[in-house]
């Protein structure tokens, strides 16, 4: 009853102290976090064009009990995902469900080596949602997927929390000064030691850290040049660290080391997939990254191409129970939600019954959801409950068609919460999001990328809104 009344707590005492506020002051808060959402590059370019992301006024607020249950399982899942590129490897029946081009196979045959074990060697993404305020919170996570290359939010989720807890949080403790709120473990931080762990792994005597993106693209997260700007102010002199903005088509091999210009790279930090990389021609910097990949000087490392929805469906799998033991014995499988590519076999139900997929998928319209096994942004994604019959049926033989693009996943739903605007006439009023959560976590702490949108798929890409989720102390 304790924790319940922490949670309720705060979803009052927050909207309480917003509605003492008056409307002159309100309008200030929003122009202010509009000029510095603008000023820190807190946007996202589309087609040339930087978009201010909207950065909703009104915190979330995790308990210390929430953070740590968290915690646990982003370090649980991932730990069982960095076993997966050993099980593709050594298992046809997983290559047949985390399928792979075959010139991407071949890339991950040539540079994986066990010695890539020993290192971390992936940053990563779990996507999520929960009931913030729920008193059976932990009975509504559900990890929907895992992003472990280019992933978004670094700069992102600590810029919101550093401009809500300026702007917005002072107003607040003066009309509640018990209104006492932290933020998390600051994610570019977070990246920042790994980024170190793995180049002191490796024996690398340098720090010249290359963050790697196609510079030709013209949509897409803006945050590249915020980090490298980021890293060099704040860990530049300390850790004697140098930080470089580059496209990876200016990587060159001299002997067997990675260089830019005339600068020896220790680490490359990618913003792109194998897929990508292979998209931008023939060159010397194919075997530059493939070396890099190699001698395990990437973040994420060749592994992290193992990142399907389709990820899912291996966890879950009764043939690999010893593997993911720890998931199983803990509890957290619960929270992965039952997945499967598209194809024509007899496997189980999210009920443990044998069926035949297609025909399940077609009777269960209204309980699943259709995505692209590799796709981002949220594009694509089909909820049974809102597509015709005919749509429905369109994209399962499409599934059936392309095999390996596409995952049927279990619905589960996700929750709203009403956070106050201003609407297109002046006014302030407050209107409902969809929210879910992105979750950064190393053993030293998580980060949480909280996001928002009128819509049930929620992103940014589709023009979505930023949360901050911020900590209670007790």
């Amino acid at each position: 009853m304790k924790e319940i009344h922490k949670l309720r707590h705060w979803d009052c005492e927050l909207r309480r102290a917003f509605l003492g506020i008056s409307e002159k002051e309100f309008k200030s808060i929003f122009k202010e976090i509009y000029n510095a959402s603008r000023e820190r590059d807190f946007t996202y370019e589309r087609e040339g064009r930087y978009d201010v992301i909207s950065l909703l006024p009104l915190p979330l607020v995790a308990t210390p009990e929430q953070i740590r249950y968290l915690h646990k399982a982003c370090l649980v899942i991932k730990n069982a995902l960095s076993k997966l590129i050993d099980l593709y490897l050594e298992h046809p029946e997983v290559r047949e469900i985390l399928p792979l081009t075959e010139e991407e196979e071949i890339w991950i045959k040539d540079t994986w080596t066990k010695a890539h074990r020993k290192t971390r060697g992936i940053w990563s993404r779990l996507d999520f949602h929960f009931d913030i305020y729920h008193p059976d919170w932990k009975e509504t996570i559900t990890f929907f997927e895992d992003n472990s290359v280019a992933v978004g939010g670094n700069h992102y989720a600590p810029t919101a929390e550093e401009l809500i807890t300026k702007i917005v949080l002072p107003r607040l403790r003066k009309i509640n000064n018990n209104i006492i709120l932290e933020k998390n473990e600051d994610i570019r931080t977070l990246l920042c030691h790994e980024i170190l762990h793995q180049a002191e792994a490796l024996g690398r005597k340098g720090l010249n850290i290359a963050f790697a993106e196609d510079k030709t693209l013209t949509s897409g997260i803006t945050e590249f040049p915020s980090l490298a700007e980021f890293y060099n102010k704040k860990f530049g002199k300390r850790c004697e660290m140098k930080t470089y903005m580059l496209d990876p088509r200016e990587l060159y091999l001299k002997g067997d080391e990675i260089y830019y210009k005339n600068h020896e790279i220790d680490i490359i930090y990618r913003d792109f997939e194998l897929a990508e990389l292979f998209k931008m021609g023939k060159g010397n910097h194919l075997n530059a990254m493939k070396t890099a990949f190699k001698k395990n000087q990437v973040i994420s490392s060749i592994a992290g191409e193992i990142d399907h929805k389709s990820c899912w469906e291996v966890l879950r799998d009764k043939r690999f129970a010893q593997v993911f033991k720890t998931l199983r014995d803990t509890g957290i499988l619960h929270h992965i939600p039952w997945t499967k590519i598209i194809r024509d076999i007899r496997t189980d139900s999210p009920d443990g019954k044998n069926v035949e997929l297609l025909n399940y998928i077609r009777k269960n319209k209204d309980s699943l959801i259709l995505k692209p096994n590799r796709g981002y942004g949220g594009y694509g994604i089909v909820i049974g409950k809102d597509a015709t019959e005919q749509r429905w049926d369109e994209m399962i033989n499409r599934g059936c068609a392309e095999f390996g693009k596409w995952v049927a996943q279990e619905y589960r739903r996700v929750s709203t919460r009403t956070f106050p605007v201003i609407n297109e006439y002046g006014d302030i009023v407050f209107e409902e999001y969809y929210t879910v959560y992105g979750l950064a976590g190393t053993p030293e702490g998580i980060g949480i990328l909280g996001r928002a949108s009128h819509k049930k798929i929620v992103n940014v890409a589709q023009k979505g809104g930023i949360v901050a989720v911020l900590r209670s102390k007790s």
